[in-house]
């Protein structure tokens, strides 16, 4: 009989200790995803926000008073946006999706299964779920607000931190990093969302002229889309479209129209002089990364993917070519 050699696996104590920690490790960090996610905001928007704080700084500004300044600022937009819109954007909705059936059928009048459909009605009763989730949000977002600040304002002693951790060679190089992520991710962040403003507030003076209800409900969702690139603006035309038939073929012509002017003036004019000094993401990359992220922690880890995104892609350019930035786009 002949000799065979034979494979021996040996699976010791500290193979069996580590896999077991790996697994705790994945289980813990599932069940605190929400205060990642919450850490994760917090440090884009300190990341987007550093460059303002630093302008003032340099006007001799304190920079806790800067930041303080900043984020009051932007707090109080938000408020008096939240309560001028709000209110007309929580009723144009429901009456939306309430009614969506009923213009389904306007434009379609063939049989077809609205089981699904007729189900979203079930939507604006949900008054309970719906506060919980509301006071869930703003609590959220005030943790987020504080913790940004402390972020900003430890900023200028970051270089300290690393050469503590790291050493002061190596603490120049992460340095550098981190300040390219600061200037990428800040002009990615402040022209998304002036993209998001601007978009949003062209399609809504658009609608309205045309005289179509939801006029609020259809450009805020035209400009939340303004998150997926190239193929964002085409589902957006998609409700206004639905609208507009409901009413006339002329509504609806009219309703198509108003997105191609809105999308023309955004490719041409728009983006050009907001995005000039952000690298983007290439429209695939960002749909993958939505995806994956919707199916991670739904909506919110879905956003925040794609300035993940964005801060692996400036750190590996930085990295592995040559400190260069501008990546070529995958077309």
């Amino acid at each position: 009989m002949n000799n065979k050699n034979k494979l021996t696996v040996e699976i010791g104590f500290g193979t069996i200790f580590w896999a077991l920690f790996a697994f705790l490790a994945v289980k813990f960090l599932g069940n605190i995803l929400d205060i990642f996610i919450l850490l994760f905001i917090s440090i884009i928007i300190a990341l987007a926000l550093c460059p303002l704080v630093d302008s003032l700084e340099k006007r001799q500004i304190n920079r806790s008073l800067s930041s303080i300044l900043i984020l009051t600022s932007i707090l109080t937009i938000l408020v008096l946006s939240a309560v001028s819109i709000i209110f007309p954007l929580i009723e144009q909705t429901e009456n939306f999706i309430v009614k969506l059936p009923s213009l389904i059928e306007r434009i379609y009048p063939y049989p077809i299964n609205l089981e699904q459909i007729n189900g979203l009605n079930l939507v604006p009763g949900q008054v309970y779920r719906i506060a919980i989730g509301t006071f869930s949000g703003v609590l959220s977002f005030f943790t987020v607000m504080v913790i940004s600040f402390y972020i900003i304002k430890e900023m200028h002693n970051l270089n300290h931190y690393l050469e503590f951790w790291f050493g002061k060679e190596k603490a120049i190089k992460y340095h550098e990093i981190v300040k390219k992520l600061e200037q990428q991710i800040g002009y990615w962040v402040r022209g998304e969302l002036a993209l998001m403003l601007i978009v949003g507030v062209l399609s809504y003076i658009g609608y309205m002229i045309i005289g179509l209800p939801y006029t609020i409900a259809l450009g805020v969702i035209a400009g939340l889309l303004e998150l997926v690139p190239n193929i964002g603006p085409t589902i957006a035309t998609i409700p206004a479209a639905i609208v507009g038939f409901s009413i006339s073929t002329t509504h609806g012509l009219a309703a198509i129209i108003v997105s191609i002017i809105v999308q023309q003036l955004e490719n041409n004019f728009i983006v050009p002089k907001v995005m000039q000094k952000s690298i983007g993401l290439n429209p695939l990359i960002t749909i993958l990364g939505l995806m994956i992220g919707y199916r991670i922690g739904g909506p919110l880890v879905a956003v925040i993917s794609l300035p993940l995104i964005l801060s692996a892609r400036v750190i590996i350019s930085h990295i592995k070519l040559n400190k260069n930035t501008n990546i070529p786009e995958l077309d």
